[in-house]
């Protein structure tokens, strides 16, 4: 009857050799070497081992605060002079601009595509009555927004998104549509709670009463000089925005702007701590020992065996 293999060993040798000799010395520098070059293997010229900062993919939680400005500069075709008309939401600044102030129709609506509690389209809609003689040439608009990061990075800041357009031709109106990009300029600091960011910022539209008086809490300009300091923020990206012209037809005349927001899933850069910092370096390290000890094991294997030491 033919027989199986149940079981196999390995025959080994063992060589002894005294401390001081250069057998013993070949054999320590072979194992230091074995744990050494893991370091430099990964380090490089750049220092990849150590991780200083780590990577995620989210989607922010981005809610609108019902807070719109919106600025035209229209001008006479009689008198060639140029007038503001203000728009704004926000009753306690709208007095700062009673001699431009406007009243509006403003529609906003948002949508969850895949149903995961959190908005990942917005539209806003803002048609604003003109008189016969303006023409608009300008627009600036602001829309305000809470932008929430709730993952590894927790944080809760104002943010704006900023469109704006110039003509020579009178405009009727404005159909842009973009992304909402969240913007750092460093990685930010894992924690337990939510960042207040610029909390000393927010809102970045003032309406306390101490505040509310100044005329720079309602200028885009002096708003948008602010937001842009900020080292973390959020841009609005436009994609090939839409102007319309004005066909200069008597009757009813407005001017419409209709913006469309997208708040996809973005890169989000954060400093990793501790834990995370050595659980890669340990795998780093122990994909790359293993093999190292290896091949010093078959190199100590065959000086010994061939009596090379």
């Amino acid at each position: 009857m033919k027989k199986i293999v149940v079981h196999e060993e390995t025959l080994t040798k063992s060589y002894s050799a005294p401390r001081p000799s250069i057998a013993y010395l070949f054999v320590i520098a072979c194992n230091v070497f074995a744990l050494i070059v893991p370091f430099y293997l990964w380090n490089g010229p750049n220092g990849e081992f150590w991780i200083t900062q780590g990577s995620l993919r989210e989607q922010p939680d981005v809610s609108f605060l019902y807070k719109v400005i919106m600025v035209l500069e229209a001008t006479s075709p009689t008198t060639e002079e140029t007038t503001e008309i203000f728009v704004s939401t926000v009753d306690a600044v709208n007095f700062l601009r009673h001699d431009s102030f406007r009243m509006a129709s403003i529609q906003f609506h948002n949508e969850d595509m895949n149903i995961d509690g959190m908005a990942d389209w917005f539209t806003l809609e803002v048609d604003v009555p003109l008189n016969e003689d303006e023409r608009v040439k300008s627009m600036q608009v602001l829309a305000f927004f809470n932008f929430r990061l709730k993952r590894r990075v927790k944080l809760d800041m104002e943010t704006i998104v900023h469109s704006s357009v110039a003509s020579d031709l009178p405009m009727s109106g404005y159909d842009t549509e973009g992304a909402f990009l969240f913007r750092q300029a460093n990685p930010l600091g894992i924690r337990d709670y939510s960042s207040q960011l610029y909390a000393n910022e927010t809102p970045l539209v003032n309406t306390e009463s101490e505040a509310v008086h100044r005329v720079s809490n309602s200028n885009v300009g002096d708003i948008l000089a602010r937001y842009r300091k900020r080292d973390v923020a959020a841009d609005y990206v436009e994609r090939y925005p839409i102007k319309r012209l004005d066909s200069g037809t008597p009757g009813d005349r407005s001017y419409r702007l209709q913006m469309k927001i997208n708040v996809p899933q973005q890169d989000i850069s954060y400093i990793p701590p501790l834990a995370e910092v050595l659980k890669d370096a340990w795998v780093k390290y122990f994909s790359v020992v293993v093999l190292c000890w290896l091949l010093l094991d078959r190199v100590k294997s065959f000086a010994f065996r061939h009596h090379l030491i």
